[in-house]
């Protein structure tokens, strides 16, 4: 596994040993790239559940200005944090090493304070029957964490339920393999409003 293109292009990513994180691969990560045009200069990007980083450092060296990566597990952490400084992005990177609810709860918090300006690109890749995906888009929606105009992408097994996409508009489909990305943005009415209510 690899950075695929960029300032950091070819520097090989350390990822766990076990099926305990399953990354996104390289092939993935250039499907989503193919999805969002290849622009990335400028934006500031939120990885959740981002493993081993694979996705947040990929944008950050083909231009992103900021990334925030959401991981909590143990392992996943160690192989994250290092691939950030082998790759030389770690300054540009920060890491929230806690659960993907609470640590939107706690980005909604510094975005309400001023302290936090939203995302224009956010990828959300929980494990496949966690049943995170539909929690994690509605707190997206709850705390204005993307741009009127941001990209969200899902990956998923299958793609995404109808429920979970209350307040996106869909943009795009693709499925390699097992995944399946959804490509959304905030529908105009939901910007900002109160999501539904997919608390586990």
């Amino acid at each position: 596994m690899r950075i695929i293109a960029g300032t950091a292009r070819a520097t090989q990513l350390r990822c766990p040993p076990g099926d305990a994180v399953r990354p996104t691969s390289d092939f993935v990560r250039g499907v989503v790239v193919s999805m969002l045009g290849g622009q990335f200069d400028g934006r500031r990007v939120l990885d959740v559940c981002a493993g081993t980083g694979a996705v947040a450092l990929e944008c950050l060296s083909r231009g992103a200005v900021a990334a925030v990566a959401i991981e909590s597990a143990p392992d996943a952490l160690v192989a994250l944090k290092w691939n950030a400084q082998r790759t030389r992005l770690a300054d540009r990177l920060r890491v929230l090493d806690t659960d993907a609810v609470t640590a939107l709860d706690r980005l909604g918090k510094e975005r309400a304070a001023g302290r936090l300006e939203p995302f224009d690109l956010v990828y959300v890749d929980p494990p496949y029957r966690s049943g995170l995906h539909a929690v994690v888009l509605a707190r997206l929606l709850r705390h204005g964490l993307v741009r009127p105009s941001g990209d969200v992408v899902v990956e998923s097994e299958g793609g995404l339920p109808t429920e979970a996409l209350a307040g996106w508009t869909h943009l795009d489909r693709r499925t390699r393999g097992a995944a399946t990305l959804d490509r959304l943005e905030p529908a105009a009415a939901a910007t900002g409003a109160t999501a539904p209510d997919h608390d586990t």
